[in-house]
C-alpha cells in the first residue's frame, strides 16, 4: 500500500467530515441542468464532463414541454401553447430584450470541422485527463467504491451525449422532411404553371382552367413568442420550418438505442448515488468539485456559441461593446440561428425639440449678458436646463413591435381576436400614426438596418 494512502485516510478520519451525496446528486442543480441540457446547445469545453441532475437525462425530463410560453403564428392565424420543449428552453436561456429581440432561423449545412474541434478540445484536452486522474487516484488508493463512482460518472456522460445527439438528429430529420415536402409542392406548382403556359403558347382554349395557388412554404412567416417572463420575441423563419420544429417533438432516429441509453442512464445514476456515499472522503471531494465546477460553468453557457459571458465581462471592465450586434450559432448540424434586435432608434417616435432648446438657451444668454455687464460670461449665467445631449431611455412597448412587423388589416384583426390589441380608440389611433411614421422611415433607410 502506498504511504500517502494512509496519510489521506488518517486525515479523512480526523476531520470527521461527511458529505450528503444523496441530496447533492439528486436535488442540487436539477432545474438548471434541465434548462441547460434541454436547449440542445453543445459546449466545446464541458460536454464530456459529469453534471448534477443526471436523473433529468435518464428520465428524459429535459425534452418535456414548458408551460408559460405562447406562440402566435400571425401569418397563418394560429395560436398555440404547445411550444417544443427545446425551443422554449433555448429562448429561456437567451439574454433577450423585452420586445426588440429577433431570432432568425435558417437551414444551412454546418462545416464538419467543428466536430473535430469540439472532440479535441472537450474530450482529448479536458475530459480525458480529468477522468484519467480520478481513475488512477482511486485505483492507486484501492478505493473501489470510488472507482465505481468514477465509472458511473463516465457512463452518465456517454448517455447524456447520446441522448442529446439523438434529439438533434431528430430535429434535423424533421427539418429535412419538411423541406422536401415544401420542395415537392413548389415543383408541382412549377410543372402546373409550365403546362398552362404551354397551352397558352399553342393557342388552346383557356376557359375554365384555374390557376394553381402558389405555395407559401418558403415565405418568411411573422411569428412572435410570449415567454413566461412576458418578453415578446420575434421569430423569422420559413413557413415549413415553423410547422416542423417550433411545435413538434424531434423524431428520434434510433428509438431502441434511445431507450437503451435511458435504462443504462438509470443504472449508472443508481450506482453513482450509492458509490459516492461509500467512497473515501478524498474521492468524494474530488468528484464533487469536478461535478459542481462543470455544472456551474455549463449553467452559464461557457463554451457555447450563444454565450455572452465574454461580452458581459468586457462591459463590467468599462468597455462599451455593441450589445445589438447579431450573434450566430447552430442548434444542430442543419439549423442555424441568428439573434439580432430591432434598431434602438426605432423606439423613439418623438425626437427632442432641439430648435426650442437652442432658442431658449439664446434667450437666457442674452438675458444673462445684460445682468453681467462689464464682467466675463460663464456657464453659470445660463439658467435653462442643459441641452438634450444624453439619449432618452429606451421604452420598449408591444405596440412598437406590432408596428415593426408591418401587419396587414387581417393580421391586426387576428391580434385583436387573441387579446393582444386593446379595444381603445386612443391606442389604435396612436398605432396607426406610428405605422405611417415607420413606413416613411423604412423607405428612407438603406444598408444593414433594412435587413433587421
Amino acid at each position: 500500500m502506498y504511504p500517502w494512502h494512509e496519510r489521506l485516510k488518517s486525515w479523512a478520519q480526523g476531520t470527521g467530515l461527511r458529505i450528503d451525496a444523496l441530496g447533492l446528486v439528486t436535488l442540487l442543480g436539477a432545474e438548471e441542468m434541465d434548462r441547460s441540457i434541454g436547449r440542445l446547445m453543445s459546449s466545446e469545453y464541458f460536454d464530456y464532463l459529469p453534471l448534477l441532475g443526471a436523473f433529468v437525462v435518464a428520465g428524459n425530463r429535459f425534452t418535456e414541454r414548458k408551460t408559460g410560453f405562447t406562440l402566435y403564428n400571425i401569418t397563418a392565424g394560429i395560436v398555440t401553447h404547445e411550444l417544443a420543449g427545446w425551443v422554449s428552453r433555448w429562448i429561456q436561456t437567451q439574454d433577450l430584450h423585452k420586445v426588440r429581440s429577433k431570432v432568425t432561423w435558417e437551414v444551412v449545412d454546418r462545416p464538419r470541422r467543428w466536430k473535430w474541434i469540439k472532440f479535441i478540445v472537450g474530450f482529448v484536452m479536458i475530459s480525458l485527463p480529468l477522468h484519467g486522474i480520478l481513475i488512477a487516484f482511486t485505483v492507486l488508493s484501492a478505493d473501489w467504491w470510488g472507482f465505481a463512482n468514477v465509472v458511473a460518472m463516465i457512463i452518465s456522460v456517454i448517455v447524456r451525449c447520446a441522448q442529446v445527439s439523438e434529439n438533434q438528429a431528430g430535429i434535423d430529420k424533421n427539418v429535412l422532411d419538411a423541406r422536401k415536402v415544401a420542395q415537392d409542392k413548389m415543383s408541382e406548382y412549377d410543372q402546373a404553371m409550365a403546362k398552362i403556359e404551354e397551352r397558352r403558347r399553342k393557342g388552346e382554349n383557356m376557359e375554365g382552367i384555374k390557376l394553381p395557388s402558389e405555395p407559401t412554404d418558403f415565405d418568411i412567416a411573422k411569428v412572435i413568442v410570449v415567454t413566461e417572463e412576458s418578453k415578446v420575441v420575434t421569430l423569422a423563419a420559413p413557413n415549413y420550418l415553423v410547422k416542423s420544429i417550433f411545435t413538434a417533438y424531434p423524431r428520434i432516429p434510433n428509438r431502441l438505442l434511445y431507450l437503451f441509453c435511458r435504462i443504462i442512464g438509470w443504472i449508472a445514476f443508481a450506482v453513482h448515488v450509492i458509490s459516492i456515499g461509500m467512497a473515501e472522503l478524498p474521492t468524494q471531494i474530488c468528484s464533487v468539485v469536478l461535478i459542481i465546477v462543470a455544472t456551474v460553468l455549463t449553467g452559464y453557457n461557457v463554451g457555447c456559441e450563444d454565450s455572452k459571458l465574454w461580452l458581459n465581462i468586457r462591459k463590467k471592465m468599462g468597455y462599451s461593446p455593441c450589445e445589438d450586434q447579431p450573434l450566430t450559432c447552430w442548434v444542430t448540424s442543419k439549423l442555424k440561428v441568428t439573434i439580432s434586435s430591432y434598431p434602438e432608434e426605432w423606439t423613439r417616435w418623438s425626437p427632442p425639440p432641439k430648435e426650442q432648446v437652442h432658442q431658449r438657451i439664446e434667450e437666457v444668454q442674452e438675458k444673462g449678458s445684460k445682468r453681467s455687464w462689464g464682467r466675463k460670461k460663464t456657464s453659470v449665467d445660463i439658467e435653462s436646463p442643459p441641452p438634450h445631449n444624453s439619449p432618452e431611455p429606451i421604452q420598449e412597448r408591444r405596440q412598437d413591435l406590432y408596428v415593426w412587423l408591418d401587419l396587414t388589416k387581417e393580421q391586426d384583426d387576428c391580434l385583436s381576436a387573441w387579446g393582444l390589441i386593446p379595444h381603445s380608440a386612443e391606442w389604435k389611433n396612436g398605432y396607426q400614426e406610428k405605422k405611417k411614421i415607420h413606413r416613411q422611415r423604412t423607405l428612407a433607410m438603406t444598408g444593414p438596418a433594412r435587413t433587421l
